[in-house]
């Protein structure tokens, strides 16, 4: 049964209140069930491109039978021509919903906002309201519970989780990712926040964006990187709009959205975000903090420091010389980690953050020399320079706290305050500086000592690697390819440890297949790795050399070399783990095993 509905709509102007438009539109439909009665109101859904909550008021009930009868449609400020309702419990269901005529006219339009002049002769276009009980298949999905992440909506608020999953994923983010790869939030106010709806939807989507992949929940319906991958795409359609007004919240988007593009191997992605973020940091002037309240100094510096990390990644997986950091991350004053969880104003006595800005400098000036190798400098006149950097190591390492030496006494301690990644992840990151300044000692040609201080820190990479899966962001898949490329270095030409060598290659292996389910530039990482290998095979005294190919394969963490990976859907059969086997066989199951 078929009924015609007649609707006033009121528009006030960005302006003010003052109504500056109205007309009728009729709206052709159907009632659910006969004699069913239209009661109560309906609730527009808050958007994230809204400024105000908007309401559609329903004046009179409508019988089915009754003809024509008003209903007033009122309509706060907003930006954009979509909208969304979440119905009451009787709803009619509405169908090809076109504009009678017109609402408002030619002289109002003047004094409309360009996206509220959309509204002008079209008020509603192909929207559909349902009851909230409606399960039928023409029935639309409520908008706050989709059902796949492909679907092409009109409003990307639209897309966040209920809040029983969202606040899982955030505890996700904070379990797993932040204080890792970066540092950017006081946990138990973003919480705080989150639960008030003073974070910016961008941003929620950005941390969502990371955490998705690791959740299994059944709301996302065994496709977790699906709802990931458009989670960042919301994420990136809200920042944009925000390009020209930096903000606190948009450096921390673009760096949360530049790790999760990194994750996904789109390099040249990642590296235009992690730009962006810089650029409004720089805007920002983030480092300085004078007259703000301690959360807000810490919240800045942090964010900063993050930038400053994320940037010199970046730059290594694009093969460029990073660029020197506006002022030393050396220099920031941060809180202690349990101080700042706290809110606790002391003098700083083991910050985690505070010793590993400490090496951001170091890791440049690694890079610099391995790009200086790696383009034809001869190794030579790069020996001094290794000796300095090799130096500065030392006393960075000498004069850390005592509670911050490496030990499973002071990693406990950590992961009992919730720093357990944090610990690691300074411990990892040393050791990777290392391995990466001694690689090219490894050419077999040199026949130099310091190969074997290359071996002695891949060997302490994959030990911190293996503590009790708390590092599992991407960049430690490319820092365990690194390491294995050390240990196949002692398995396939000797010198070393070769048990050791072993034992840590397929512990490597085990954990780049545990990251390979979560991001996919671990494939690239591990094809990489098999065509090092293949490498050694066909010359292997030329294989350590540290040319073009060897100091990208070091450098780029979503570099694609050599030859492509097999079909996923192959079935995987077991790692092979057969102490009989010979070095080279091991290696050749693993990697088949990795790469299937």
């Amino acid at each position: 049964m078929e009924i015609d509905v007649s609707i006033s709509a009121l528009i006030p102007s960005y302006l003010g209140t003052r109504q500056v438009g109205c007309g009728t539109a009729t709206l052709r439909g159907r009632s659910s069930c006969e004699n069913e009665k239209l009661l109560g109101s309906v609730v527009v859904g808050r958007t994230t491109l809204w400024e105000d909550v908007g309401w559609v008021v329903f004046a009179k009930s409508v019988a089915p039978n009754a003809g024509t009868s008003p209903m007033k449609f009122i309509f706060p400020r907003f930006r954009t021509e979509t909208w969304t309702v979440q119905p009451a419990p009787h709803l009619l269901v509405l169908d090809n919903i076109e504009c009678q005529k017109s609402v408002g006219d030619q002289d109002s339009k003047a004094q409309m906002p360009p996206d509220s002049r959309r509204w002008f002769g079209m008020l509603i276009k192909n929207r559909r309201i349902v009851s909230a009980n409606e399960h039928s298949s023409s029935a639309a999905p409520n908008p706050k519970h989709i059902t796949s992440p492909s679907q092409q909506l009109d409003d990307p608020a639209s897309l966040i989780p209920p809040k029983s999953v969202l606040d899982e994923l955030v505890d996700l983010y904070f379990r797993l990712i932040h204080d890792g790869p970066h540092t950017l939030f006081h946990e138990p106010t973003f919480v705080s926040n989150l639960a008030s709806n003073l974070v910016p939807p961008g941003l929620v989507f950005a941390v969502i964006a990371l955490a998705a992949r690791f959740s299994t929940n059944e709301y996302f319906h065994d496709n977790p990187q699906g709802y990931a991958t458009k989670y960042a795409a919301a994420a990136l359609e809200l920042l944009q709009k925000e390009m020209v007004r930096p903000s606190l919240e948009t450096v921390q988007g673009y760096i949360l959205i530049s790790q999760h593009l990194g994750g996904e191997g789109d390099a040249k992605a990642k590296h235009i975000c992690t730009g962006l973020a810089r650029l409004h940091c720089q805007s920002l002037r983030l480092w300085e903090t004078e007259g703000l309240s301690l959360l807000d100094q810490e919240l800045r510096r942090r964010t900063y420091l993050s930038v400053v990390i994320t940037g010199k990644w970046s730059s290594a997986d694009m093969s460029v010389a990073p660029v020197r950091a506006e002022y030393p991350p050396e220099n920031l004053l941060l809180l202690d980690e349990e101080d700042f969880l706290a809110l606790r104003l002391k003098l700083p006595r083991h910050g985690i953050w505070a010793q590993m800005a400490k090496t951001i400098d170091l890791f440049r000036e690694i890079l610099d020399v391995i790009i200086r190798l790696g383009t034809g400098g001869p190794l030579a006149t790069q020996i001094g320079e290794v000796n300095r950097l090799a130096d500065r190591l030392d006393r960075w390492e000498y004069e850390l706290p005592r509670v911050l030496k490496y030990s499973s006494e002071n990693f406990e301690y950590f992961q009992g305050i919730g720093f357990g990644k944090t610990f690691l992840a300074m411990h990892i990151g040393y050791h990777h500086y290392r391995q990466l300044l001694y690689f090219p000692f490894l050419d077999p040609r040199n026949d130099d000592p310091l190969a074997f201080e290359c071996k002695k820190h891949a060997m302490m990479v994959s030990e911190i690697a293996s503590r009790g899966g708390e590092l599992v962001y991407y960049i430690i898949g490319h820092i365990l390819v690194v390491s294995s490329s050390v240990h196949l270095h002692t398995l396939l030409l000797g010198g070393g440890d070769v048990d050791k060598a072993r034992i840590y290659l397929l512990s490597n292996f085990d954990i780049l297949m545990r990251l390979k389910k979560y991001w996919p530039v671990i494939d690239s990482a591990v094809g990489r790795l098999r065509s090092f290998q293949n490498h050694c095979r066909v010359s292997p005294l030329k294989s350590f050399l540290l040319d073009d190919w060897m100091w990208k394969f070091l450098m780029e963490q979503s570099a694609v070399l050599g030859e492509e990976r097999g079909s996923k859907n192959a079935a995987r059969e077991p790692l092979v783990n057969d102490e009989d086997m010979s070095n080279d066989a091991l290696v050749e199951s693993a990697l088949s095993w990795l790469l299937d």
